[in-house]
C-alpha cells in the first residue's frame, strides 16, 4: 500500500514534536506474528530498506485508509 500515512499530519507531528524526543521518520515493517523475528529475518527486513518491525500498526493504517481516514503513525522505541 503506497501513500499509508498523510504527509501533512506527518510534517505537523514532526513539527510539534519537542526536539529531546529526537523524532525522525521511518519505515516500520508489519509481520503477522505472534512471533519475534529470527536474526536473518531481521537483516533481511532491514536490507529492505525497514527501520522498526512490529505486530501492529499497519493492520490497523489499512483499515483506517479504507475508511478514508487521514493516518498518522507513531511508534516510541527504547
Amino acid at each position: 500500500m503506497a501513500a499509508a500515512y498523510d504527509p501533512g499530519l506527518r510534517r505537523l507531528a514532526l513539527a510539534l514534536a519537542p526536539p529531546e524526543l529526537r523524532a525522525r521518520l521511518g519505515v516500520y515493517c508489519g509481520v503477522g506474528g505472534p512471533s519475534y523475528e529470527t536474526g536473518a529475518e531481521c537483516r533481511l527486513l532491514q536490507r529492505l530498506g525497514g527501520d522498526a518491525v512490529g505486530m501492529s500498526t499497519v493492520s490497523e493504517a489499512v483499515a483506517a485508509r479504507h475508511c478514508g481516514l487521514r493516518v498518522l503513525g507513531l511508534s516510541l522505541i527504547t
